[in-house]
């Protein structure tokens, strides 16, 4: 159910890896399993931020429930982008939505 759209201008040389080390992260930092945990990443985008094409990134969350501390988990969110894909955290916008359960589907119904 936590689920991790990651957009950047930036290239991503080894994805699985880093989807792999995102994936782990987010289910630790989200205190949910795994198993649930999906990352979707679309690296090389063409963007603009404040107007320039500097090193940026884009992160979709969504979950059933968020973090308590939401502060903490925005900063580990950026630490992960900034030290992995080169993004300054001034140059990150991290969405986070809080699913309600029946407009989440999975298994051919919802939760």
């Amino acid at each position: 159910m936590p689920y991790l759209n990651i957009t950047t201008n930036q290239e991503v040389k080894d994805k699985t890896q880093f989807i792999k080390k995102t994936s782990e992260t987010v289910a630790k930092a989200s205190g949910k399993p795994e198993s649930y945990v999906m990352i979707v990443l679309n690296d090389n985008a063409d963007m603009s931020f404040g107007g320039s094409d500097a090193p940026a990134a884009m992160l979709d969350y969504r979950a059933l429930g968020l973090p308590g501390d939401r502060q903490a988990f925005s900063d580990t969110l950026c630490t992960l982008i900034s030290e992995n894909l080169k993004v300054e955290g001034g140059r990150i916008y991290i969405s986070m939505t809080d699913s309600e359960r029946q407009n989440w589907g999975w298994n051919h119904s919802t939760f």
